[in-house]
């Protein structure tokens, strides 16, 4: 108990030392400067502690949201209204005509109009094929497009040389084809009628038709193929050729052959001239001829064609000229020039 009171007057004691204390600060007497020798003596004053400031804390700064903006809503537009219908003719149907494969060995057929082409298939003479479409290629050479069934028993479309093909697929496709006349009445409303085409007026003369490269094989009939339809606008030039099993035995021809062809009994004269390089085709190594006889007039014409040789030569797979069997080889193709229309 005693030890009790005790601490109780010290802090008794000590509070009231501290309120002493503080009374005494306040004193405003205690506070004036006092003078010394005539001089008025300072107080010193009392030093201000700096004031510690807390530093902020870092504080996430937010990311800004993306703000979308609206997009512009497009105005409806007038849908403008479908044109009436104008009825198309429909395309002429692509004649089709028989040929038989005619040659002395297997030929082969292309899978396009050329030299260049792949070979896709080779065909023995005598086999028949059907005749679709013809095209020249860049040397001007006449090819067939021709139909025929595979092994398979599926169709090919392949090309060949028109030469070697025997068919009335030209004076098929000179034929004019019949083409449905549209009835106006089963049309429809609207529907646009072709107009009959009106004759041509005195100041709009008519242009003449521009020809194109005909070729005929001098020797058609022989080989029973059918000379092309020629017009008076067409360039006709005169076809032959001759072949070889072996590149060296094409020399020993060319040394010795003599060409006498004519046109309606006038001689072609410089046929050299008109020599193609030899080339492989069809197994075999050949050289054509094409003659320029220009445009003929309209009527009948014949081409005939022989060829000697000075001396005894072979293509390979006979002998030709003095003392042989076959001395010389002739041959004609009679035709007919039309108009052009």
């Amino acid at each position: 108990m005693n030890f009790r009171k005790r601490w109780m007057l010290v802090l008794l004691g000590l509070l009231l030392a501290a309120t002493a204390a503080a009374c005494e600060e306040a004193d405003p007497e205690s506070a004036m400067p006092t003078e010394e020798n005539g001089q008025v003596a300072s107080l010193p004053t009392r030093t201000v502690k700096p004031i510690v400031s807390f530093t902020p804390r870092f504080t996430a700064t937010p990311l800004p949201s993306l703000t979308f903006t609206p997009s512009a809503t497009p105005r409806a537009t007038n849908t403008p209204m479908p044109a009436t219908a104008t009825p198309t003719q429909a395309p002429s149907p692509t004649p089709t005509a028989e040929g038989e494969i005619r040659s002395t060995q297997n030929v082969n057929l292309r899978q396009g109009p050329g030299l260049n082409s792949a070979i896709a298939q080779t065909v023995p003479s005598g086999t028949e094929v059907g005749v679709i479409g013809m095209q020249t290629d860049s040397e001007g050479r006449l090819w067939y497009k021709v139909a025929l069934m595979d092994e398979d028993g599926e169709e090919q479309l392949l090309w060949v040389l028109a030469r070697l093909v025997q068919t009335d697929y030209e004076t098929i496709i000179a034929q004019p084809l019949e083409i449905e006349t549209p009835d106006p009445d089963s049309a429809g409303d609207g529907a646009a009628v072709a107009s009959e085409p009106t004759a041509a007026g005195p100041d709009e003369g008519a242009q003449a038709p521009e020809g194109s490269r005909v070729e005929i094989l001098a020797y058609c009939r022989q080989k029973g193929v059918r000379p092309p339809n020629v017009t008076t606008a067409d360039n006709v030039y005169v076809e032959w050729s001759w072949f070889v099993s072996r590149p060296e035995l094409m020399d020993q021809h060319l040394e010795n052959a003599t060409y006498e062809v004519r046109l309606d009994g006038q001689l072609l004269s410089d046929w050299e001239d008109y020599a193609e390089e030899m080339k492989q085709e069809s197994g075999v190594w050949i050289v054509y001829w094409y003659y320029p006889a220009g445009r003929l007039d309209a009527g009948e014409h014949e081409i005939s064609y022989l060829v000697t040789w000075d001396e005894t030569i072979t293509d390979g797979y006979g002998n030709f000229g003095p003392g042989t069997a076959r001395e010389n080889e002739t041959g004609n193709c009679p035709f007919t020039v039309t108009e052009a229309g």
